[in-house]
């Protein structure tokens, strides 16, 4: 049986690299959807500043129309002036005028900060712009990083799966059945060494008789707590 610990003890090597890189391949499409995230939120934010331009641009458009015919509407009125016949008629025409006229100067100003709010909505959305672009480049680079380390990732796991399956056949398979039970529930650690007395695992202190079959290496002694194989470390284990 400790020639079968040394062997399991191999494979759990091999085992904990292959947990974490199996982790860590799962773990990187996630970042790429973050940085995606990103690029779509900035997306959304210069739509909306797409909408609101047009908006402001539609708003100038319908005032400026409304300024032309109302001054069309003062010329067609001071053409008729003089038309009238009487100081009454006169003066009524001339209040109109310039009530028109008045209204315009406020239509006027409206477009005037029109204008402003659109020249600051077109910054706007050259600054969102800009932060798209920007965000697309790093979204770019994120993907490119991530194939490359993806990449890698697949080379190590298959040279370890070549690995383990080279030490596989050398564990008797009630052995391996039993740890590769444990290596499933315990997330890649099926076996820990003793730590002064305790479990490598959970460190929770284990009884004298378990502490002593360990070292006996007379057969698979597992933790009553976690459940995980033990095995004694010259370098953390004491006696």
């Amino acid at each position: 049986m400790a020639d079968q610990l040394d062997i399991l003890k191999r494979l759990q090597a091999l085992d904990s690299q292959l947990f974490r890189l199996r982790r860590e391949q799962e773990e990187k499409p996630r970042q790429l959807e973050q940085a995606a995230s990103a690029v779509a939120a900035q997306e959304a934010q210069l739509k909306a500043v797409e909408s609101r331009l047009k908006t402001l641009q539609l708003s100038q458009k319908e005032k400026e129309v409304e300024l032309q015919t109302r001054e069309g509407q003062v010329r067609k009125l001071q053409g008729q002036l003089f038309q009238v016949k009487t100081n009454k008629e006169y003066s009524a025409m001339q209040r109109e005028i310039e009530s028109l006229k008045a209204d315009n100067s406020l239509l006027e100003e409206a477009v005037l900060r029109l204008f402003d709010a659109i020249d600051q909505a077109a910054q706007e959305r050259r600054r969102e712009q800009e932060r798209l672009a920007q965000q697309q480049e790093r979204l770019r680079l994120e993907r490119e990083r991530i194939e490359r380390e993806l990449a890698a990732v697949g080379e190590q796991l298959a040279q370890l799966e070549r690995s383990r399956e080279a030490l596989v056949p050398d564990i008797a398979p009630a052995a391996l059945a039993a740890y590769e039970r444990i290596l499933d529930i315990r997330d890649g650690l099926a076996m820990v060494p003793l730590v002064s007395e305790s479990c490598g695992g959970c460190h929770r202190r284990l009884p004298p008789q378990v502490i002593s079959q360990v070292y006996l290496k007379a057969d698979l002694v597992t933790c009553e707590t976690c459940n995980r194989i033990l095995y004694v470390d010259d370098a953390t284990a004491q006696r």
